[in-house]
């Protein structure tokens, strides 16, 4: 728990470095953190007790009890921004640049059910593979190889087979990055898709995408 506080911390005072001072506010929490929102949402937020919650080690929210209720600051952010909608049809938020204690309202994502679960679910530990979105497999001579899949809103897509391993976990993050906009688990965080990832990744999300329109078109 330390270490995601400490990395949340510096994290947050580098950012807050890079933006307009007098657009967003500090908001302080629980763990000796802040989180950023915009200013003109300064007032309804400090109106509330919000504290650092650690669900798992590796997530940090800012929540609140409010009414009964306890609420994530993301969340209401997007209650204040859109105050016609219900606070069940603001269940799934997401952050764009990955930080949890950035709540201005251009960083929050609003993605749909189990969409938003599958994009940032991290692989699973009995996998054949260390990475998400790649299968180990083994041809007739015996040989093996890496399968790369990724389920996006048309369904489970084909990535192809590769025989280097990371190529394939490269090639998952580019598609990643292409069908959910830059928000998602990634293999590799710290890096940018490059361009041979991209090339894979996009031609094999047009030929999926084609091949979903012909079968609508046919039914």
């Amino acid at each position: 728990m330390t270490d995601i506080v400490e990395v949340t911390r510096q994290k947050v005072k580098v950012l807050a470095r890079s933006l307009d001072a007098e657009s967003i506010s500090r908001i302080p929490t629980s763990r000796n953190l802040v989180v950023i929102v915009d200013r003109k949402f300064a007032k309804e937020v400090n109106a509330h007790r919000w504290f650092a919650n650690i669900p798992q080690p590796d997530h940090i929210y800012a929540v609140a009890d409010i009414e009964g209720k306890r609420i994530s600051l993301q969340r209401f952010i997007m209650l204040l921004a859109h105050p016609g909608k219900t606070d069940n049809e603001n269940k799934h938020i997401s952050f764009k640049n990955k930080l949890s204690f950035d709540c201005r309202l251009q960083n929050l994502l609003e993605i749909v059910g189990r969409q938003s679960v599958m994009r940032n679910r991290k692989p699973k530990r009995n996998t054949s593979s260390q990475y998400k979105g790649v299968t180990k497999k083994r041809r007739t001579n015996g040989a093996t190889f890496w399968r790369g899949q990724i389920k996006g809103a048309l369904g489970t897509m084909s990535l192809g087979s590769f025989d280097d391993e990371k190529l394939a976990a490269r090639v998952y993050d580019a598609a990643a990055f292409l069908l959910f906009d830059g928000s998602g688990y990634y293999n590799f965080p710290n890096q940018p898709p490059d361009l041979e990832a991209l090339e894979i990744a996009g031609f094999r999300i047009s030929r999926f995408q084609s091949f979903q329109a012909r079968k609508a078109q046919s039914t």
